[in-house]
C-alpha cells in the first residue's frame, strides 16, 4: 500500500482518481497502529479494497497539530474518511482486525457519499463480501446503511423495515434493533 504523508497531496490525488481518503493518525510507540502494520494490513482483502476505494494518507497526531485540531483527533490509530476537500464525515478510533476494519470501511463509504446521492455505488460496496462480515460488529450498522441507501433511492421502505425487524431477532441487543418506530 501507498501512503501519502501530505494531506494536499493526497486531497490533489483524490480529486483526480475520485476516490475518498482514508487518514490514519499514528504516533511513535502507538500499540495499535504497529498491531494494524502486523495483522490488518497483512490481510490480502484489506489491501485490495484499501487500494480499490481509496487514497491513503497516514499522518503523525503529534506532528500534524493544526490537521489533528481541525479534526478533533486525540487517539491512534485513528481513522477519517475524508472528502477530496479534506472535509471528515465519519471516523473510527483504534485496532480493529481485518474483518471488522473492512466492515468499518464499508460503513465509513456509506456515511460520506450517502449525502452525494450515490446510492447504488453504497450497496454494491456493501454486499461485496458481506457474507463474510456477518460476525463483525457493525453488520447490523452495514445493513440498515444499504436498506436506507435502496429507501431512499426507490421510495419504498418494506426492505428497510424487513431488515429492522430481522436486526431485532438476530442481534436485539444493538442500536439497530431498537430503531424500529413504524406501528402498523
Amino acid at each position: 500500500m501507498n501512503w501519502i504523508t501530505n494531506l494536499e497531496q493526497a486531497k490533489e490525488e483524490a480529486l483526480k482518481s475520485k476516490k475518498l481518503i482514508l487518514l490514519q493518525f499514528e504516533m511513535e510507540g502507538c500499540g495499535g497502529c504497529k498491531r494494524m502494520n502486523e495483522t490488518t494490513y497483512t490481510d490480502q482483502k484489506v489491501i485490495e479494497e484499501m487500494n480499490e476505494w481509496f487514497v491513503l494518507l497516514k499522518l503523525d497526531l503529534i506532528k500534524e497539530r493544526e490537521i489533528r485540531k481541525s479534526l478533533g483527533a486525540y487517539w491512534t490509530p485513528a481513522f477519517y474518511i475524508l472528502d477530496y476537500n479534506g472535509n471528515s464525515f465519519y471516523h473510527f478510533n483504534g485496532y480493529l482486525p481485518a474483518k471488522e476494519f473492512r466492515a468499518m470501511l464499508r460503513l465509513g463509504i456509506a456515511e460520506t457519499i450517502m449525502p452525494r446521492g450515490r446510492y447504488d455505488d453504497i450497496i454494491k460496496i456493501i454486499d461485496q463480501d458481506l457474507d463474510e462480515l456477518a460476525e463483525t460488529s457493525f453488520y447490523p450498522k452495514l445493513l440498515v446503511a444499504r436498506e436506507t441507501a435502496r429507501y431512499i433511492k426507490i421510495k419504498d421502505n418494506s426492505q428497510l423495515k424487513k431488515t429492522l425487524k430481522e436486526i431485532q431477532k438476530t442481534h436485539p441487543q444493538s442500536t439497530e434493533a431498537k430503531m424500529y418506530f413504524w406501528t402498523e
